[in-house]
C-alpha cells in the first residue's frame, strides 16, 4: 500500500503536448503528474468507483489507485476480531489471521496453536486455571477414551510399520486432568507436559530385574492433531523400555521421542501438524530441542530404518 499525491500542473505551448496515459491523446490545458505518468484529470479515475480522483491524496495498491474512502471500504484487508479496516501497522499471525496491533494485548493465545482467542470465542465454563483454547482447537478436542484409544491403536500400528516393533504389548492409554497429570509425572517434567508414560521397575536383590510400561496418560481435551503426536511422542518411551533400552541420556531419549512425533507431523502434511513440527524443530530447551536436532542428525546421516535398528540390537544411542 502506498498513498501519494497528485501534482497538478497548466500545460504550455510547446512544440510537443503531453500525453494523457488514460486516453493516449495529447493534453491541452490542466493536466496531472501520477504515478510517473501524466494524465487529463477526468481520466485519472479510481479502480474502485471509476470516479476521478480529485483529492490531493490517494492510495495505490498493485498498481492501481483509489480515492481514501474506496480504498478502506474495498481494498484493505480487516481485522479478525473486530472488523476495522487495518489502514496502518498490523499483525499477522502463523496462521495468516490479520489483526489490529492493539489485539496482541487484549486477548490471550490458544494454548495449543497460537492464535488469539477474543473472550466471546473462549471455553464456556472454564476454570480460571485452565488454558485457552480458540474454537478449532476445541472443535477436534479428544475428551472421550474410545476415541482416544480408536487414534491411539492407529497410532501404534504406524509405529509399527517403520520399524519399531511392539508385539502387541497390553499397552493402555488414559486420558486425565491436568492435576492426574502432575501427579504422575512427579516433577519428571515442567508444566508444560501434555503426557507420561508410566512404568514399573522389578528389583531383586538391589538389581533391576525387568522394566514394564504400565501405560500412557496424556492429557484430556488436547486438539486431535496434537493428541496424536503426544501419544507417538510417548510411544517412543514405551519402545525404548519395551525394548531393554535404558540409561540413555536425557536428550537422547526424549531427542528420540521428538523425532518420532515430529516424523509423524511432517507425514500428516496439514496446517496443524506443520505448526506443531515447526514447535519441536525451533525448540530452545537443551533437552527436547538441541536433543531432537542432534538424534535427527544421526538419524539423516544412517536412514531412518538404520538408526532404529541400531539403537535397537545395541541398546544405545549410535555415535556421532
Amino acid at each position: 500500500m502506498l498513498r501519494d499525491t497528485i501534482v497538478l500542473t497548466m500545460s504550455m505551448i510547446r512544440s510537443s503536448q503531453p500525453i494523457c496515459k488514460g486516453c493516449g491523446q495529447s493534453i491541452n490545458g490542466y493536466y496531472l503528474t501520477a504515478l510517473g505518468a501524466i494524465w487529463h484529470p477526468e481520466h485519472f479515475v479510481c479502480a474502485t468507483c471509476h470516479r476521478p480522483i480529485n483529492d490531493t491524496q490517494y492510495y495505490t495498491h498493485e498498481g492501481a489507485s483509489y480515492h481514501t474512502e474506496c480504498y478502506r471500504d474495498h481494498v484493505v484487508p480487516r481485522c479478525a476480531y473486530c472488523g476495522k479496516p487495518l489502514m496502518s501497522e498490523y499483525l499477522v499471525d502463523h496462521w495468516g489471521t490479520k489483526y489490529c496491533k492493539e489485539h496482541q494485548s487484549q486477548y490471550p493465545k490458544c494454548a495449543f496453536c497460537g492464535r488469539l482467542v477474543p473472550p466471546q470465542q473462549q471455553d464456556q465454563g472454564a476454570q480460571s486455571s485452565e488454558r485457552v483454547r480458540c474454537p478449532i482447537c476445541r472443535a477436534s478436542a479428544v475428551e472421550s477414551l474410545p476415541q482416544a484409544r480408536t487414534l491411539f491403536q492407529g497410532l501404534m500400528q504406524q509405529l509399527n510399520a517403520q520399524g519399531l516393533q511392539y508385539n502387541n504389548p497390553p499397552l493402555q492409554i488414559e486420558l486425565v486432568d491436568r492435576v492426574r497429570l502432575a501427579q504422575l509425572l512427579n516433577g519428571r517434567s515442567g508444566a508444560d507436559a501434555l503426557g507420561v508414560t508410566t512404568h514399573s521397575t522389578h528389583m531383586l536383590n538391589g538389581q533391576v530385574v525387568r522394566t514394564e510400561v504400565n501405560g500412557i496418560a496424556v492429557l484430556r481435551g488436547l486438539p486431535s492433531t496434537l493428541f496424536r503426536g503426544v501419544c507417538v511422542h510417548e510411544l517412543g518411551h514405551a519402545w525404548l523400555t519395551l525394548q531393554g533400552i535404558q540409561g540413555l541420556p536425557a536428550w537422547a531419549e526424549e531427542g528420540f521421542c521428538e523425532l518420532l512425533s515430529c516424523r509423524f507431523y511432517g507425514e500428516l502434511n496439514t496446517g496443524e501438524s506443520h505448526h506443531h513440527a515447526e514447535g519441536i524443530e525451533k525448540n530452545p530447551d537443551p533437552v527436547y530441542g538441541e536433543g531432537f536436532r542432534r538424534v535427527r542428525s544421526m538419524a539423516d546421516r544412517m536412514g531412518f530404518q538404520r538408526f532404529v535398528e541400531t539403537l535397537r540390537t545395541t541398546k544405545r544411542m549410535p555415535s556421532a
